[in-house]
Parts: structure tokens; C-alpha cells; sequence
């Protein structure tokens, strides 16, 4: 067992982190309006051209997702977006819901959207993600701005970031987190105590292959954002956004800090989550992939990253 600062034993960190869950609803709440805007193509795309056929069973799986949670001696839960299919108000409710956020003698989440949660200019303003998952929201942060914020679990920080805007063109699946947020997140990780400080957000630094996202679906001021995290010691970014479970080391030269692509929960063949075990700096991760014939989730695979080996190469050399 790890020390703290003071020479006192520090207990290991258990986390859930799950993503990309696209929940929907047969009646989702349209509106005529809705049809001149991002969801008409969404909604093709969804009902004519596979993407509702691979998230079928995505109730299902989520209901057993959230049942198994509870049983795994879990100290936090971790979602890092796109709760929502069309990002209807009904879609987060029933995906919060289901995952029964803010219930009392459950561990505590944190939470940040997804671009499917921020599909549109109206999902934004009316602040469904924010009011449904709020439980998960709380923290510290600067003024009363949502994001960034902090929370503080054992040894660890955990520091929540949007990264989601609405876009204009239906193709168009990109982020930004933008100037004002990422100097309150270089201010607020420059006002955070000791502990080993973790970044959730909905974007990746690079797919499974390390290369870069294709602009239309990377996060634009991406550059940016690793500068203000590694200068504010982050030492592992977790995320959603692909599909695909995976994870970048440092020592492999293409990342500043370790990384982890939770994958989808939902998507049939890919559902699944991991559980993260920090013993200090010492990070133990065990994948859980749903079977379909048990109707519930197995072990699937293992991995260890260290944490303490982060570095902080130049831009160049992470985006190269």
C-alpha cells in the first residue's frame, strides 16, 4: 500500500469509467423545428443506415450495466459522455435515470457530454445534460461556471472538462473547448492541492492507431489542451468518443501523459467498460465486456499502467 505525504497508508482508488451509451426513446419529444436542424440527418442515420441496428439492445445492456455497478466495490463512477442518441431532454433523462444518478448509497459519478448530448444549439441552452446529471457535477470550480471542475476522491483529482459544442453541418462531429474554459482550467488546476490528477472529457488526443482524428471529428483546439494539461500535472486523460476500447503510454512516444478510450457500453460487440484500481501511481486496468448469452458482464482483458512515468514532450512531437 502507497503512502500519502504525511507517511500515512493511502487505500487504492476503484473506477468506473463507461461512455457512449446513445440511449433513445420511441417518443423523443420532435418538434417541427427539429427538422430543419442536425437531428433530421441524425435521425436517417440512426433509423435508415445502421446506427440504430448497432445500439438495439443499448437499453438492455445499460439496465445491466447499472445493476452489476453497485456490486463491484467501486469507490467512483467515471462517464464520459454522449448519453444520447439525438440529444432530446428525454434521451438524458432516461439514460440518467437508468443509471440511477444521484441515488442515495450508491457511489458518487462524474459526468461531461458528449456531442451527441450537445447535438444542437437548443440541447446546449436548455441545459438537460447539466440539470439530469448534475449529482455528478458537483465540485470545485471557479465562479459559477459548470466546467471545469474538481472532484476529490482518495488520492486522487478528478477534473471534469467540456469539450462538446453544437455544429452547423451533419458531418461535422468536432469539439473545441475553447479559450475562456481552458484558462479556468489552468487556473483551477493551478488551485488544486496534492494528488494525482485525472482529466475526463468526452475527446480523445489520438485514435487506436495514434494517429490524429480526422478534423471533423477531432477536438479543434486540441493543441492547446494538452499545453494547459501537462503544464497542470495531468497524469492520465480518460475519454469516449470512438467506439473502440484502447490506451496510448507515454513511453511509446505519441502521448504526454497515459490515455484511455473507454469504448462504447452499448454498442452491440463492443459493449463494454473498464474498472481502474490506482494504487498510488500504480494504475490496474480489467475490462468488462457484456455477454450477450449471460445477459450480464464478464472479464475481458487487463492491463497496468504506471502513471509516475508521464512526460512532457513538445507539441510537435505529440502531433507529429
Amino acid at each position: 500500500m502507497q503512502e500519502n505525504s504525511n507517511g500515512e497508508p493511502e487505500s487504492p482508488v476503484r473506477l468506473a469509467h463507461f461512455s457512449d451509451l446513445h440511449i433513445t426513446q420511441k417518443k423523443p419529444g420532435w418538434r417541427a423545428s427539429d427538422v430543419f436542424s442536425k437531428r433530421l440527418p441524425a435521425w436517417i442515420n440512426l433509423r435508415l443506415l445502421g446506427r440504430g441496428f448497432r445500439f438495439r439492445h443499448a437499453t438492455k445492456v445499460l439496465e445491466a450495466l447499472a445493476k452489476e455497478l453497485p456490486t463491484r466495490n467501486l469507490n467512483h463512477w467515471v462517464f464520459s459522455g454522449d448519453a444520447t442518441a439525438l440529444g432530446f431532454e428525454a434521451e438524458v433523462q432516461g439514460a440518467a435515470r437508468l443509471l440511477r444518478v444521484g441515488e442515495t448509497g450508491l457511489p458518487g459519478g462524474i459526468a461531461v457530454p458528449g456531442n451527441h448530448d450537445y447535438f444542437t444549439n437548443k440541447s446546449i441552452s436548455g441545459g438537460a445534460f447539466e440539470r439530469y446529471f448534475g449529482p455528478w457535477q458537483v465540485g470545485q470550480r471557479l465562479g459559477n461556471h459548470v466546467y471545469p471542475f474538481a472532484q476529490k476522491v482518495g488520492h486522487l483529482w478528478l477534473i471534469g472538462v467540456n469539450s462538446c459544442t453544437s455544429n452547423r453541418w451533419p458531418w461535422d462531429a468536432s469539439g473545441e473547448v475553447g479559450p475562456d474554459q481552458l484558462e479556468r482550467l489552468k487556473q483551477l488546476l493551478a488551485q488544486l492541492g496534492p494528488g494525482l490528477r485525472i482529466l475526463v472529457t468526452h475527446y480523445p488526443v489520438l485514435r487506436a492507431n495514434r494517429r490524429k482524428e480526422p478534423r471533423i471529428r477531432a477536438l479543434r483546439d486540441l493543441d492547446r489542451m494538452l499545453e494547459v494539461a501537462a503544464e497542470g500535472n495531468i497524469r492520465l486523460w480518460l475519454h469516449g468518443h470512438r467506439h473502440d476500447r484502447f490506451h496510448h503510454r507515454p513511453e511509446e512516444g505519441s502521448v504526454p501523459f497515459p490515455v484511455v478510450c473507454a469504448g462504447s457500453a452499448t454498442q452491440s460487440g463492443l459493449w463494454s467498460y473498464v474498472e481502474y484500481t490506482l494504487n498510488g501511481p500504480l494504475l490496474h486496468g480489467l475490462r468488462r465486456m457484456f455477454d450477450s448469452t449471460l445477459g450480464r458482464f464478464v472479464d475481458k482483458e487487463m492491463f497496468d499502467i504506471n502513471l509516475s512515468l508521464a512526460k512532457t514532450p513538445s507539441l510537435g512531437e505529440v502531433m507529429g
